[in-house]
């Protein structure tokens, strides 16, 4: 836990942003229903007197550590703290390892999973996932000037970086093959991290020519850290996505708290409505984004 703190203030100090870390549990009562697969109601919650979220706190500006190394802040923390105050509950928020996150949700040791999640068709099948709370297509981000790498067809022959465990990784994966498909040879080598600091680390100090992450997050990087990093483009001078299809953010709830589920739901819905997402997008990503409210989950 120590060690994972002091990566995550490494990097505030070093890039001012920090960018996916985590440790802790959580107590018998902290987590969905009564572990036996009964749906863990809004007035169980409330009798709770909290709403139980697990994160990994080092993914910025999602959710991630404050300056006390203990606060978790970002841009779902804010919105979990409104659906909190709608609920009338404590948000009790706790920093867990992202590669063994969904498992603790299954385990019932927290009600939500409120990490940032890509939506793929696997994840939708074991758990409800919520309407989307961001856009997370995979894109490029390149040091700062570089300009061996001017669109994506450039990756040939040069060292990617990304998170494991994730989305990230399986499109990141699947551009390679893309490449190596059309008549080229491909990355020279794909390296996964454990988190997404350790990797904009290296690609700072050279070990790496490319990170790949979400649109929302790397936008993030590169407003904050406009000396260092910069998207890479397409030959029309868009922002180039790595995959052909959009991917979306969300949280995800056990399958039998549809109770829960709905109510996260709508009220994502109605922070759209009132200009609240838009305002916070705006806070933390200095953009706005259009999210669907339907036809979200990738079809098979």
């Amino acid at each position: 836990m120590k060690m994972k703190k002091m990566m995550a203030a490494v990097m505030a100090g070093v890039m001012m942003v920090s960018v996916f870390a985590g440790c802790g549990g959580s107590s018998d009562t902290a987590g969905g229903s009564t572990g036996n697969g009964e749906e863990l109601t809004l007035e169980q919650i409330k009798k709770n007197g909290k709403l139980v979220v697990a994160t990994e706190a080092a993914y910025e500006p999602f959710e991630y550590l404050d300056t006390d190394g203990e606060t978790i802040i970002g841009y779902n923390a804010d919105l979990f703290q409104l659906i909190c105050d709608d609920l009338g509950v404590e948000l009790e928020y706790i920093d867990v390892p992202f590669q063994g996150i969904l498992a603790g949700l299954e385990a019932n040791k927290y009600d939500v999973v409120g990490a940032t999640l890509g939506i793929t068709v696997e994840r939708a099948s074991k758990y409800n996932m919520t309407v989307p709370i961001q856009k997370g297509t995979n894109v490029f981000i390149k040091r700062k000037g570089d300009t061996s790498i001017m669109t994506p067809e450039d990756m040939e022959g040069k060292v990617v970086g990304t998170q494991t465990s994730c989305y990230n990784e399986t499109d990141t994966k699947n551009f390679n093959e893309k490449l190596i498909a059309a008549g080229g040879k491909g990355y020279k080598e794909l390296k996964t991290y454990d988190g997404f600091p350790e990797a904009y680390m290296e690609l700072k100090n050279g070990k790496l020519d490319i990170v790949a992450q979400n649109y929302a997050s790397a936008a993030a990087i590169v407003k904050n850290n406009p000396d260092d990093y910069e998207l890479v483009l397409d030959e029309n001078g868009d922002v180039a996505m790595v995959s052909e299809e959009d991917t979306w953010l969300s949280w995800a709830v056990r399958k039998s708290d549809t109770e829960l589920f709905e109510y996260i739901n709508s009220e994502i819905a109605k922070f759209k409505e009132d200009g609240t997402l838009d305002k916070l997008q705006e806070k933390w990503f200095g953009q706005t984004v259009e999210l669907p409210d339907s036809d979200y989950i990738p079809a098979e």
